[in-house]
């Protein structure tokens, strides 16, 4: 029962604390606990006291090593921790609206939490969760809806522009074919007509050269005609 009285008075002082302070001033890098027996309510109240009392740097150094730690161990109290330190105004790294998501996704697991981080993680959701926050988180959620609804337009545009793209390279490749086909057939043809011609060349040399001969052979006979005309024309002579 003075537990539970302890409990309830701690949560009070915390939640006026955290409403009032209009500046939070950075925290140590030494984890607070005042021994064993503390609740886990009043290690995070212990916690949050020592945040303080920090300057700006100590505190940016405890809000990179509660990072670290909450990547390596995922447990609820350095979750909830991380969670406090991301709600602190005026900070260089304070992000509520992350910090909310941290909340969310702790409280919306399925498997069952301590009761002491719960009534942690439930305080911080009260104190968070008012309408600036949510609004604030709805516009986050509705912003990233229509910017994966811009991504679903473009890349449907680029399919369309990718279908359109294999469609003309399809009718090239068809017109490329086509075109090597006639002047495969239109060469086929030259060198057809060029044999040919080669064939036609040759019989006009051999018949040159035929005729030539018979040329000869003309004049051979020429000759030999006329030597008997001659030799006919000596022995009329001679008679």
């Amino acid at each position: 029962m003075k537990s539970l009285i302890t409990s309830g008075v701690i949560v009070t002082c915390l939640c006026a604390i955290m409403y009032c302070m209009s500046c939070a001033v950075p925290a140590s890098s030494v984890r607070t606990g005042e021994g064993a027996a503390a609740s886990e309510m009043e290690r995070f109240f212990q916690y949050f006291v020592s945040l303080e009392a920090l300057p700006h740097e100590a505190l940016s150094r405890e809000y990179a090593r509660q990072e670290v730690a909450f990547a390596q161990s995922h447990s609820a109290e350095d979750r909830l921790r991380l969670v406090l330190l991301l709600s602190l105004p005026d900070t260089d790294f304070g992000d509520r609206l992350r910090a909310l998501e941290l909340l969310q996704a702790y409280l919306n697991e399925p498997e069952p939490h301590p009761t002491g981080s719960m009534d942690v993680a439930v305080f911080l959701m009260t104190f968070m969760e008012n309408k600036t926050y949510r609004s604030a988180y709805e516009s986050r959620i509705s912003n990233l809806k229509k910017d994966l609804a811009e991504k679903e337009q473009q890349l449907a545009e680029q399919q369309q522009t990718i279908k359109k793209l294999q469609d003309d390279l399809g009718a090239q490749r068809i017109l490329y074919n086509n075109t090597n086909k006639k002047l495969q057939e239109i060469l086929n043809e030259k060198e057809r007509q060029f044999a040919v011609s080669r064939y036609l060349d040759k019989r006009l040399q051999d018949e040159k050269r035929n005729v030539k001969k018979l040329q000869e052979q003309i004049e051979r006979i020429k000759d030999i005609e006329k030597g008997l005309i001659e030799r006919e024309q000596k022995d009329n002579k001679g008679t």
